[in-house]
């Protein structure tokens, strides 16, 4: 499996932080506060399967952590993706309503907000990625 992310490349910078075997599959984001404020969020996911066998299952759970606190998780599930091909997955989802003082809290607090992606086949954990988070005021 290979999970290409396509974010502008101004806006990243690779986390090196991690001291386990995940180091490769962290990553760093600055966005603006405005994300934060948006009632739905639109995601595009490019992945490529081995020609070996299929991804029964496949099945991403995604956790957002604001200094330890769970803030948010998604569940998206994939289904069957067959060998040999590239895939492209795109969902627009709610996001829940956060608190204008939290907000706030996770501006005034760079990357004490995280994210860990887990990726699933037949229920059996396959990839973890790991995201740290800095918002910058737009006004």
């Amino acid at each position: 499996i290979r999970n290409d992310v396509d974010p502008d490349p101004d806006l990243l910078e690779p986390d090196y932080s991690y001291n386990d075997e995940d180091v490769c599959r962290a990553i760093k984001y600055t966005l603006n506060d405005e994300m934060l404020r948006l009632p739905t969020i639109s995601t595009r996911l490019t992945f490529t399967v081995g020609y070996e066998k299929p991804l029964p299952n496949f099945r991403m759970i995604e956790r957002h952590y604001f200094k330890g606190r769970l803030i948010k998780s998604f569940d998206f599930h994939f289904g069957f993706c067959i060998p040999g091909s590239r895939n492209s997955w795109e969902a627009i989802y709610d996001v829940p309503p956060m608190e204008e003082e939290l907000i706030n809290d996770i501006i005034a607090n760079p990357y004490e907000t995280n994210s860990d992606s887990f990726f699933f086949i037949e229920d059996e954990l396959v990839i973890h990625n790991k995201a740290k988070y800095r918002y910058i005021r737009t006004n």
